[in-house]
């Protein structure tokens, strides 16, 4: 790390430090020095009115730095004003879903209309004939595109390799960077990317549902490459190693930093192929090294893009949780029914919508996906913008400045 730390980052770090003790895991990756995390462990949780009071003069304290890039005041700006969030949490204030999404992430959320999941049911019908119901001939297609654990180890090389090659082509991926991956189970997730520092991450892959040849790709390019192994190793080589914007020595999970995380990350694999390239790669390199040659790749794709408008279902049974008191049990059914999730999926969702960090945080996906999807189409030059969000510090409320400009 650069020696210049100036003392507003102390301040965000330390206070970011101190918040982690309220709520563990708070910090998702920390690659700061030590001895402010020891100095914090040992200090144990402060009290939450003198964290507050700390976060509102640091709040103060940054419109009035002089010099100081306006991009990056906008980003301490609303990553602060999220830390000010989760201490009214802490301090007992009741917020609703809306304010608290709001205020963490810096979006709006919105209810999605069923009649859109019932258009991507009529699409997935189409693609999916024979009897049954459609969630059961769903889920028959999915069964039939299982693989083991074996099966992905074998493809890793390969799929990292090519998804490595294109994010090199595009953006600048530190020379040095890499990252492992593990298969583990017991989790709420399906796959986390753990960011050690260094430009080195850990992927976990959660076994507890199977994988599923179609999604393997997708998975890598979300947590690996061009998403958040890529982001977070680009950022702390150029902008805290290169700027020297001590900020960006750690990642913090409930802020609107990880709608710009999760934006890059579900959209990372069409902008580094589109859908020909990916059609074209599945069916010739990767069915085939699986065993799966005879899948149809045009069509296990045209049934990923009908899935992809489900993607509200998750974001409106978070609504059903908080908003109106539905029981697990009428979520899991809701699920079911609009999502096409089987039960053990749905209970998997239902576990994550539960879990303390990650309540409202299924925001994130949906939201942040949408908002590139509008940007890409306000703008073009997808890989240009993709570029900035990964390279500099961005918020949704940029993005969306962005998108309104002729």
């Amino acid at each position: 790390m650069t020696d210049n730390i100036d003392p507003i980052a102390t301040s965000y770090v330390r206070l970011s430090l101190a918040l982690d003790q309220h709520i563990p895991g708070y910090i998702d990756a920390y690659f700061g020095p030590t001895a402010w995390r020891t100095a914090a462990v040992a200090a144990g949780p402060q009290p939450v009115l003198e964290l507050a009071r700390e976060a509102a003069e640091l709040s103060a304290a940054i419109p009035e730095a002089q010099g100081m890039d306006p991009q990056r005041r906008d980003w301490l700006l609303r990553q602060v004003a999220a830390m000010r969030t989760s201490l009214r949490l802490l301090a007992g204030e009741r917020l609703t879903l809306v304010e608290e999404v709001a205020g963490l992430y810096d979006i709006t959320p919105t209810w999605t209309d069923e009649s859109v999941f019932e258009e991507a049911h009529r699409t997935l019908a189409a693609l999916l004939p024979g009897s049954g119901s459609l969630a059961e001939r769903l889920a028959a297609k999915k069964h039939a595109t299982e693989i083991s654990v074996d099966q992905a180890r074998r493809l890793l090389p390969d799929i990292c390799a090519e998804l490595r090659r294109r994010t090199r082509a595009h953006f600048p991926l530190p020379a040095d960077e890499s990252f492992d991956v593990e298969f583990v189970s017991g989790q709420p997730w399906g796959a986390y990317n753990w960011y050690l520092g260094n430009c080195r991450s850990r992927i976990d892959v959660n076994t507890d549902l199977p994988l599923q040849i179609v999604g393997l790709s997708g998975l890598l390019a979300h947590e690996g490459y061009a998403g958040h192994h890529t982001e977070l190793s680009i950022k702390e080589d150029r902008l805290l190693h290169g700027l020297g914007w001590s900020e960006h020595c750690l990642a913090l999970i409930n802020s609107p930093s990880c709608t710009i995380a999760e934006a890059l990350a579900v959209r990372a694999l069409e902008v580094l192929m589109s859908d020909s390239e990916l059609i074209a790669w599945h069916a010739n390199e990767i069915f085939p090294q699986a065993g799966l040659g005879h899948l149809d790749a045009a069509r296990e794709h045209a049934i990923v893009l009908a899935r992809r408008r489900l993607a509200g279902v998750a974001v409106t049974a978070a609504f059903l949780l908080r908003d109106r008191a539905a029981s697990q049990a009428e979520v899991i059914a809701y699920l079911e029914r609009f999502g096409l999730r089987t039960e053990p999926e749905a209970h998997k969702l239902v576990s994550f919508l539960t879990a303390p960090l990650s309540s409202s945080y299924i925001f994130t996906y949906h939201a942040g996906g949408e908002l590139l999807d509008a940007l890409f189409a306000a703008r073009g030059e997808p890989v240009r913008w993709f570029r900035r969000l990964l390279t500099e510090p961005v918020t949704p409320s940029q993005v969306r400045a962005w998108i309104q400009e002729r």
